[in-house]
């Protein structure tokens, strides 16, 4: 029986393992008969034709007739083998080759609809909906932090942030020199932990006023990049979808609304003297 690995390394170059079983077993003496090396090589004797004949083919044996009878004899490995990988080499560069040209045509096909595509966009690019909150919390943090000139703010309750962390997403722009202005609901002054919240932050530099109701919540990042926070109507529990939108026009006229109802606010939440508020 062939040794089993030099039957893996034949098949490495090429040969199938018929082939390579075959070979090695005419390495064994001078010559073999057809159905000699089927036993040999233990090949089915309805296959050894075959093999003989592709191993001819590829320049591993070579035929020879004793009068009527069919002789086949290895060719010197030091020859035969360098001839594998030389078949090798070629059948691997006329495959790149192949995959070359057939890559040139995809380009070609494919290259008008990439600009196609490209020309058109998507008419919602600009809007990215949040459902998670902490995706939510996550992009206001970021929004904030990246802020570069103002922040204004419609804020009612519930809130996602508790209450360290509503301070830490507000002291931050404002150590940087932000403008940072929140309009609050009245009811928010009860809760004594909001109050405290709020006079921290006044204390920092945040603008504040209070008004009966604000429509929804609402941040805006330098007049250009909204984040609205709407509490689902049909729920009584929290459940916040959030939108990113990056939209010049809205993002104006939510600026409008802001500026309306900040002057329609008061810095005075119960009729107290305002300067008791900071």
């Amino acid at each position: 029986m062939p040794d089993p690995q030099k039957l893996e390394n034949l098949t490495s170059l090429g040969l199938t393992r018929y082939e390579a079983a075959v070979y090695l077993s005419l390495l064994e003496r001078q010559d073999f008969t057809p159905s000699q090396v089927a036993t040999r090589a233990q090949v089915p004797r309805q296959r050894i034709y075959d093999v003989l004949a592709s191993l001819c083919d590829r320049g591993l044996c070579v035929e020879r007739r004793s009068g009527r009878q069919r002789l086949f004899q290895a060719v010197d490995p030091s020859n035969a083998l360098p001839n594998l990988v030389q078949e090798k080499q070629r059948q691997y560069e006329a495959e790149i080759a192949r995959q070359n040209q057939q890559t040139k045509e995809l380009v070609t096909a494919l290259a008008p609809l990439y600009l196609a595509g490209h020309k058109t966009q998507d008419p919602l690019a600009y809007i990215e909906v949040l459902s998670e909150p902490n995706r939510i919390v996550e992009r206001g943090s970021n929004l904030a932090q990246s802020a570069e000139e103002s922040i204004i703010v419609f804020f009612t309750y519930p809130s996602l942030l508790g209450y360290e962390e509503g301070l830490k997403l507000v002291k931050n722009p404002l150590e940087r020199g932000i403008t940072y202005r929140s309009i609050y609901e009245y009811s928010i002054w009860e809760d004594p932990s909001s109050r405290d919240f709020i006079r921290q932050c006044q204390e920092w530099g945040q603008e504040v006023r209070f008004v009966p109701e604000v429509p929804f919540k609402m941040q805006l990042f330098d007049k250009r990049t909204i984040l609205l926070s709407l509490q689902d109507p049909l729920v009584s529990t929290p459940s916040f979808t959030a939108l990113s939108i990056n939209h010049p026009g809205l993002a104006k006229m939510l600026q409008i609304a802001f500026e309306t109802l900040w002057g329609q606010g008061t810095v005075d939440p119960q009729g107290v003297d305002p300067h008791q508020l900071i």
